[in-house]
């Protein structure tokens, strides 16, 4: 007699959860900032279309996904439907991001790491970016492959983190903070929504963890995942915002460390700097493994690589993190978008496709298109 499985979508929720916890990170910290400077209605509508948009994005990479049997990340899938030249422009395009989210980690990082050891021991906030980024560099010049095996629980802790600052902050809201708008800085949240919305290298790996048997599932976890956290971010935002106002800071909480008093400073800056280096870490590791394996770089020479070039960036004088970050995001992610949509519809032109797949209209690639671009010029132009 066969028994009934005690929890038959655990493997779904496994998956869902997977994005949610892949998707969210330093990038929500940024959030707060650019609502405000947009006003928190205009950021939210930015926010409900942009993520629409990037949805759509995601879904097409899903079906990708499920379409082309075997084990594949982005450049893999880049070189099956566009070919060699465009994987490596798609390899281009990886580095530099992945550089740039690793020196955001180091800014918030090295802010979280002042606010809690300055009180006693003082110093430069750049002395404390610069440890970060040392610590980083200790913890993964073995390429120390641990660090995957408490990924939930890294997850678990920024959710933690995440919900510990809008539940300390919406009994102090103030609804004048929320219901102003600033049309001239309309443009702002853009890039900081793309890289926190950006979860592409996350897909794959929802992939895996559904097994072959289920991957059909892949677009509706995504989906779901997907909801969530937009639904997530928009009360993140509302409740940041609408305490401090236009004086949210750029990493949103150092702002609110300066209202709730020493016991709040102390809890999330000790939580935060844990995870930060935790992910920061993980960032490190990967970067690593793609210069190892793709290009065959020494593992000391890309091990130097990962850890060298995120403090060389913050020499350049890249150290304001919301910029960064809406550049890395409107620029980067907008490339990888349009090569998403390029591939979406080489796979359906070749019919390759599932037969009760999804299936976007041809018209929609346009509009995907046409936004990406123009967030591509408008970066550039106001950067």
């Amino acid at each position: 007699m066969k028994t009934k499985p005690k929890h038959p979508d655990i493997t779904w929720l496994r998956a869902v959860g997977t994005m949610v916890g892949g998707v969210i990170g330093v990038g929500v910290f940024g959030l707060p900032y650019a609502f405000a400077q947009s006003g928190w209605g205009l950021g939210l509508t930015m926010l409900l279309v942009l993520g629409f948009l990037i949805l759509l994005v995601n879904l097409m990479y899903s079906e990708i996904g499920v379409c082309t049997p075997g084990k594949h990340r982005l450049t893999g899938y880049v070189k099956k439907y566009l070919g060699s030249n465009w994987s490596h422009f798609a390899m281009v395009m990886f580095i530099p991001y992945a550089w740039g989210a690793m020196l955001a980690y180091m800014l918030v990082g090295g802010k979280f790491l002042f606010t809690l050891l300055s009180p006693v021991l003082g110093g430069e906030i750049l002395v404390y970016q610069l440890t970060m980024a040392i610590a980083v560099a200790i913890i993964t010049f073995g390429g120390i492959k641990k660090l995957a095996k408490i990924e939930f629980c890294i997850i678990c802790a920024l959710l933690f983190l995440f919900v510990f600052m809008i539940l300390t902050s919406l009994p102090s809201l103030e609804w004048r903070n929320v219901s102003s708008i600033h049309f001239e800085n309309w443009f702002i949240p853009y890039g900081v929504i793309f890289f926190a919305l950006s979860g592409l290298g996350i897909i794959p790996e929802m992939k895996d963890v559904l097994g072959e048997r289920r991957q059909k599932e892949l677009p509706h976890a995504v989906l779901v995942g997907q909801i969530l956290i937009l639904v997530l971010y928009a009360i993140f935002t509302f409740a940041v915002v609408g305490v401090t106002g236009l004086a949210t800071t750029q990493s949103a909480f150092d702002g609110l460390a300066s209202m709730f008093g020493p016991v709040f400073s102390f809890a999330g800056a000790l939580l935060g700097s844990i995870i930060i280096v935790s992910i920061f870490s993980m960032v490190s590791i990967e970067i690593q493994d793609v210069f190892q394996f793709d290009y065959k770089v020494p593992r000391k020479l890309a091990w130097g690589l990962s850890s060298v070039a995120p403090v060389v960036l913050l020499f350049f004088g890249i150290q304001q993190f919301v910029e960064l970050i809406g550049f890395l995001g409107a620029v980067f992610g907008g490339v990888i978008g349009i090569l998403v949509v390029i591939m979406y519809h080489r796979m359906l032109k070749n019919d390759c496709c599932r037969k009760d797949g999804l299936k976007i209209p041809p018209f929609i690639y346009w509009i995907l298109v046409a936004v990406f671009v123009s967030g591509i010029v408008h970066t550039f132009f106001n950067f």
